[in-house]
């Protein structure tokens, strides 16, 4: 699921003259995605409270003005709360879309003997529109709404800050749903059965069980916690079976990291419970580091029942070889005989 990102406008004008005006810019802006941001619910009649209104023209991607023949309620220095936005949104470089309504246009066109005749709102309203240089003025054919197409269609929504909705529980559900359905190839949770093998000592065949821990969603995936056992096995012909010795052991687990690539890469710690040989090195009982570089198979989109790797053990008994995962006991057990029976009785 890709989040779409949502922007927002404040808008500014006096309220309940221009509920029409007001009203065909929302629902163009919507178009756009861009939403719209309303003081009117707000009586901004304090210094504390303007400042709340700024705190929302920061949070906001663009500025909207709308400008008609009412100037409005005034603050304590008779400076008009639109204005006031106007004038703060200025200052901060906030992108202004200016509008001056048809019937202000009409105003601002009367002689000065005319004006004269005027009320002292509309006056101020004069005044702060003359402030206004670079406002579109409303016409019969230049409509609110294309005014604002115009901004929109031509502007660069990158260089808004916007904001996307948060993901909820459901949606979080949902996509790693979706994840765990596209890629099944990268789950590797859970059991599975390896065979350690070496060019350097043929008779060094391991078995033992690999448990992988992996949150499978869309974010957490390629971490993965390993913990394995290998152990010593003989071969019994009479009974074809493989035994292990689970009494004598090494114990070894790491963090691990899963590319997109379908490598895998960690160190781990191993913890040998007995003394054992490697060719003429012995090995002893202890602590060692070593380096685990897996990689699985991703031409098919489907859950992995096999990978295989390497492995370098670290000095004082330094070895390396293949490993060979199996999802499943019985295919491992399958490989060991078909190719490692002679090592394992003539051992």
């Amino acid at each position: 699921m890709k989040n779409k990102k949502m922007y927002s406008a404040f808008i500014s004008s006096v309220y309940e003259s221009l509920l029409d005006e007001r009203s065909e810019a929302i629902n163009c802006m919507l178009d756009y995605r861009v939403f719209p941001v309303c003081m009117e619910h707000f009586t901004a009649s304090a210094t504390t409270r303007f400042n709340d209104i700024t705190a929302f023209i920061d949070d906001c991607d663009v500025f909207v003005l709308i400008l008609g023949k009412k100037y409005g309620s005034t603050d304590i220095d008779d400076i008009s709360w639109t204005e006031k936005e106007y004038d703060y949104a200025l200052s901060t470089n906030k992108p202004i879309i200016a509008i001056i309504t048809s019937e202000l246009s009409k105003i601002l066109k009367l002689d000065d003997e005319e004006k004269q005749k005027l009320s002292l709102d509309t006056l101020n309203q004069i005044e702060f529109a003359n402030k206004v240089s670079f406002a579109r003025v409303q016409t019969e054919t230049v409509t609110i709404s294309k005014i604002i197409s115009q901004f929109f269609g031509s502007c660069n929504f990158d260089s808004f800050a916007g904001w996307t909705r948060c993901k909820t529980a459901y949606d979080i559900q949902k996509e790693n749903e979706e994840f765990a359905k596209d890629y099944p190839q990268f789950n590797l949770n859970g059991l599975w059965y390896h065979v350690h093998l070496t060019p350097d000592d043929p008779y060094y065949i391991r078995t033992g069980t690999i448990t992988i821990k992996q949150n499978f969603t869309k974010e957490a995936y390629s971490n993965l916690y390993i913990e394995g056992k290998n152990y010593n096995v003989k071969y019994d012909a009479e009974k074809d079976v493989l035994k292990e010795n689970i009494l004598t052991y090494t114990h070894w687990s790491g963090d691990y990291k899963l590319k997109a690539d379908g490598s895998i890469f960690g160190i781990f710690i191993a913890h040998r419970e007995c003394v054992g040989t490697f060719g003429e090195v012995k090995i002893e009982k202890g602590i060692r580091r070593g380096i685990h570089d897996f990689s699985i198979n991703l031409a098919s989109n489907e859950a992995p029942t096999q990978f295989n790797g390497n492995f370098h053990d670290e000095a004082p008994s330094p070895k390396c070889g293949v490993i060979l995962v199996f999802r499943e006991k019985a295919e491992r057990d399958e490989y060991i005989k078909d190719f490692c029976i002679e090592a394992l009785t003539s051992k």
